[in-house]
């Protein structure tokens, strides 16, 4: 039990550190600037969620769950590739709208009005970040399947690893939100715009890259 909590551990703190650095971190990083700790919290909160869904269809159907041909994998690419670029686009334009010129020409800061948005909004903002990715559903059924393999298919063990896995990943983007709370003193107004634009780029960038692996793969 100790061995399979260690082995757990130290695979949510690789998932973190090496593959924790994809739209949902830049998304994670900018709502937790922007909106606060909390609701940076929420998102993550939501990202978990998806990723445990998705680990618990593969462990309990024992089936697979993600894409079986060409022409689905392609439907997924796109559906990851247009939500990502609409959020890129939001965030862009959202940060773009925080500085308005005056009548005299001038750019005045427009003063913020606290998010009245409830966590729930945050949790399905990050569930679905992570539900159309395909490429989330790809890792994670090849992940379960080498783990169940090594567990000769016992679902209890198997799930317990992931949970235990899924609970670190959360526990360093918590952290990650924490940290970048911190940087918040160093940004006005203005840096809080160029961090929302560029975020806004990356997101559709990423988009973008989606839809033509997808579209790559298909052809």
């Amino acid at each position: 039990m100790i061995k399979l909590v260690l082995d757990a551990v130290a695979f949510g703190l690789t998932l973190a550190i090496v593959f924790g650095f994809g739209p949902v971190f830049f998304t994670l990083l900018q709502t937790s600037i922007d909106q606060g700790f909390r609701q940076a919290a929420w998102l993550a909160f939501g990202v978990m969620l998806n990723d445990l869904m998705i680990v618990s269809l593969c462990v309990l159907t024992s089936v697979r769950v993600v894409a079986d041909n060409d022409q689905e994998m392609l439907l997924f690419s796109l559906g990851a590739g247009i939500v990502l670029i609409l959020v890129g686009l939001y965030t862009f334009m959202k940060g773009r709208g925080r500085v308005v010129p005056a009548k005299g020409g001038e750019a005045i800061p427009v003063r913020e009005v606290k998010d009245p948005s409830r966590g729930i909004v945050y949790i399905g903002k990050g569930f679905v970040l992570n539900v159309l990715n395909p490429f989330v559903w790809i890792f994670w059924f090849s992940a379960v399947a080498v783990t169940a393999g090594n567990f000769d298919g016992d679902k209890p063990r198997t799930l317990l690893f992931f949970t235990i896995t899924l609970l670190t990943s959360f526990s360093c983007d918590l952290l990650k939100a924490k940290a970048a709370t911190f940087l918040k003193r160093f940004f006005d107004d203005r840096r809080i715009r160029i961090l929302n634009e560029a975020i806004g780029v990356a997101l559709m960038v990423f988009g973008l890259y989606f839809i033509i692996q997808g579209l790559v793969k298909f052809i």
